[in-house]
C-alpha cells in the first residue's frame, strides 16, 4: 500500500536589484553621496541595466493563517 504524499504550501520570495549611477562633483565621499541622493531622488541617474532577480526566502505556511493564492 502506497503512503499519501500531502503537498504544502509554501510562499515563494524573490528580490530585485538594479544598479543605477549618478554622477556629481563633490570635494569628498561624504559630499558625493548626499549630493547623488538627491539628484536620484530627483530622477537624475543613469539606469546601468543590470537587473538581478533571484529567491531570497522560502516559507511554509502550511499550518498557518497565511493568505494563500496558488
Amino acid at each position: 500500500m502506497k503512503k499519501k504524499i500531502t503537498k504544502r504550501k509554501y510562499k515563494v520570495e524573490y528580490k530585485q536589484t538594479e544598479t543605477f549611477i549618478v554622477d556629481v562633483y563633490a570635494n569628498n565621499q561624504e559630499q558625493a553621496e548626499k549630493l547623488a541622493c538627491k539628484r536620484f531622488d530627483a530622477g537624475d541617474y543613469q539606469d546601468m541595466g543590470d537587473c538581478e532577480v533571484g529567491v531570497s526566502q522560502v516559507y511554509d505556511v502550511t499550518n498557518t493563517e497565511d493568505p494563500f493564492n496558488p
